[in-house]
């Protein structure tokens, strides 16, 4: 009986609990290199009209709330109507209660061609963690036929940040993608529990419900190996 239990718990840990565990792990690495490269916001795109361009002045951006300390890049989706536009556009990055800029860039609207995404780095912000920061693009010499805007997506997705449009909340979030330096285990660990509970209701947004289910796990798989050590 003992031998018949013994190979049972073989079966179970080789077969079952071993594979669940280095798929556990595997997923685990994914999120956290995923998590290592960036965090922020994957939108689907609309199709923009030229209303909301950057034409006659106006002034196109979004708030963000950062994910941790060491901001350096935000990556933003322009689209360029699939014409050559020859306008100078500036790229501006505030704290969103201040009114100066802690970055600014200027391209030329001749970099995009259709849809783009546009990367401005700058010096790491090693304060940034849950800082509520603004970016806005502005273009006064460009025209409707001469001109970019964002892409992004109709309707409150972001619930920490909005699009705004000569500084006035929309209905709308922009795609962009927020970029930081030098995680710690601590960062990291922050973001993907951050990442586990958001959004979900009840017990599946609580983050010890899930240290509670990852206790109960690794005692199962430790008392089995511990069973075929001691059962030879």
């Amino acid at each position: 009986m003992r031998t018949r239990l013994a190979n049972l718990a073989r079966h179970l840990f080789w077969r079952s609990w071993l594979p669940l565990t280095v798929l556990a792990l595997g997923i685990i690495g994914w999120q956290a290199s995923d998590t290592l490269l960036s965090d922020g916001q994957f939108v689907n795109n609309i199709r923009p009209g030229p209303t909301i361009s950057l034409a006659n002045g106006r002034q196109l951006g979004q708030t963000f709330v950062a994910a941790r300390a060491g901001l350096e890049r935000v990556d933003v989706l322009m689209f360029g109507y699939h014409r050559r536009n020859t306008q100078p556009v500036t790229f501006h990055l505030r704290p969103a209660a201040a009114a100066q800029d802690v970055f600014s860039a200027t391209f030329n609207a001749d970099e995009v061609w259709g849809w783009r995404w546009m990367s401005f780095r700058f010096p790491a912000l090693p304060d940034s963690a849950g800082q509520t920061y603004y970016f806005f693009f502005e273009s006064p010499t460009s025209t409707p036929e001469d001109a970019l805007t964002l892409g992004g997506v109709e309707g409150d997705l972001y619930a920490p940040g909005t699009a705004l449009i000569n500084g006035q909340p929309a209905r709308a979030d922009a795609a962009f993608r927020t970029y930081y330096a030098d995680l710690g285990l601590s960062d990291v660990w922050r973001a993907l529990s951050a990442r586990l509970v958001e959004g979900k209701p009840w017990l599946w947004g609580s983050l010890p419900f899930y240290v509670g289910l990852g206790v109960v796990y690794l005692l199962l798989v430790v008392g089995t190996g511990w069973y075929l050590i001691r059962t030879g």
